[in-house]
């Protein structure tokens, strides 16, 4: 899902099912050969999915310009209804190790606190290198995107872990009670 600055999406959402940016898991799988992203959930040697995230944000960069430069945040349809629902952005680990080619286990060694701000400037020397953690920022750069690290959500949970809590709008659109809690979740094949 491609978000303005204000959660509100860009564009209709690029499901799991939508495989059109196929195109791009070829050219991930070339430009990239040997980086060690690759290895976390393909060994290096792929196939990569057209349902993962990095080639579905290459598609959005290469097809639809405009909107990657209005989007603040791309994040999975996960992220943003646990956003709908809470108001907090954060990603699940599991989508994060399975998906997006991030180490979901470093990842989550340096997990930010609710409301903690990362510094995002790739190229800072000053950057504080564990708010990047697990992250693959080399991948990023040899694809030319790598203010994908941006514009994803900086905090990383693992299932289970609390989102948030039910927001009262959310609340009186569900009809449940306000302030229940939400839990991550993962992609179903991976659960």
């Amino acid at each position: 899902v491609a978000l303005d600055s204000n959660k509100e999406p860009l564009r209709p959402c690029l499901l799991w099912m939508d495989a059109r940016s196929a195109k791009q898991t070829e050219e991930i799988m070339n430009v990239c050969a040997g980086d060690p992203a690759l290895d976390v959930n393909c060994g290096g040697k792929g196939p990569i999915s057209a349902e993962w995230m990095t080639p579905k944000a290459l598609w959005i960069r290469q097809n639809e310009p405009d909107i990657w430069e209005k989007a603040d945040t791309i994040c999975e349809y996960q992220d943003y209804i646990n956003y709908k629902l809470t108001g907090v952005m954060c990603a699940s680990s599991c989508n994060a190790a399975t998906r997006w080619h991030w180490n979901g286990e470093q990842c989550l060694s340096q997990i930010p606190k609710k409301g903690t701000t990362i510094t995002k400037d790739v190229d800072n020397k000053n950057s504080n290198p564990s708010s990047y953690a697990g992250r693959p920022i080399s991948m990023y750069k040899k694809l030319g995107i790598p203010e994908l690290l941006q514009k994803l959500p900086e905090r990383c949970i693992p299932m289970g872990s609390l989102v948030g809590h039910l927001t009262s709008d959310a609340a009186q659109h569900l009809s449940l009670p306000e302030n229940l809690p939400v839990a991550q979740g993962g992609p179903d094949a991976f659960v």
